[in-house]
């Protein structure tokens, strides 16, 4: 075992000297392992404990030993975090992943705005819960965080609609052909167009509206001024778009066009 030694070198004759000197070397060499402290301490002076096998190092103050790693396995000891400079190497024990690691009480929850916070101390305090949509507007060290709305209000997605939303949505929509074999355009929740006779049309809904007391619109191109439609109502899955010249005359237009609300 090299000697602990107090890194003094004393006046005395060239073979003590000698022996001196190369035990002062074998302390620094081997960082002044031994069983039991040196019992001459310096700021920043390394010690291998063997008896608790760990690195130590002296503190700026001179007045403690600071754990650095597990002399066997190199593993970093908890008592202090390291400077991340580079990758860490080693095992970390059971005991020190408990002692550094984030509860799953501070870590519950996992949906939207869920934030964890830390006391004074840097420790993790509390975990509190914002909703989807919502933005953080104060909170820190040691604060409780708060929440409110972000910018655009609440969710207005028509997969977040009330009941009352839902009836500002247009229910069906069509554009088609009035003129010759009547064909449609483009459309939604219309699944047909009935040619009924000369400008008059029966608009087919894809999915029934909940009652007969749905609003209806019909709109047609010009082949000159005057021209217009109107609708009529027949039951919840059907409504008649009929369109007209300017002396009232049932006439074929080119591209009716008809929109749907209502519960």
């Amino acid at each position: 075992m090299p000697p602990i030694h107090d890194y003094v070198i004393a006046n005395q004759n060239g073979a003590n000297t000698r022996s001196d000197l190369n035990n002062a070397f074998s302390a620094i060499v081997s960082n002044n392992s031994s069983a039991t402290e040196p019992t001459t301490t310096y700021a920043y002076q390394w010690w291998a404990d063997t008896a608790n096998d760990l690195l130590k190092q002296r503190n700026a103050a001179n007045s403690a030993w600071i754990s650095i790693l597990t002399l066997s396995t190199g593993a970093v000891t908890s008592g202090g975090d390291p400077t991340m400079g580079g990758d860490l190497t080693g095992t970390a024990s059971n005991a020190q992943i408990a002692a550094n690691a984030v509860g799953l009480a501070e870590m519950a929850g996992g949906t939207d705005g869920n934030l964890i916070t830390y006391d004074a101390s840097g420790d993790p305090a509390y975990v509190t819960t914002g909703t989807s949509g919502q933005v953080l507007t104060s909170g820190g060290t040691g604060v409780a965080p708060t929440f409110q709305a972000a910018a655009g209000g609440a969710d207005t997605s028509l997969s977040n609609l009330s009941a009352t939303g839902e009836q500002m949505v247009c229910k069906a929509w069509v554009r088609f052909v009035g003129t010759g074999t009547v064909a449609i355009h483009d459309s939604f929740n219309v699944s047909s167009i009935t040619d009924v006779g000369t400008g008059q049309y029966t608009v087919n809904l894809t999915t029934a509206m909940a009652n007969a007391n749905y609003a209806a619109v019909a709109s047609c191109a010009r082949y000159w001024d005057g021209d217009n439609a109107t609708t009529n109502i027949v039951s919840s899955s059907q409504y008649t778009v009929t369109t007209y010249d300017q002396g009232s005359t049932f006439k074929d237009n080119l591209a009716p066009t008809s929109i749907v609300f209502g519960d």
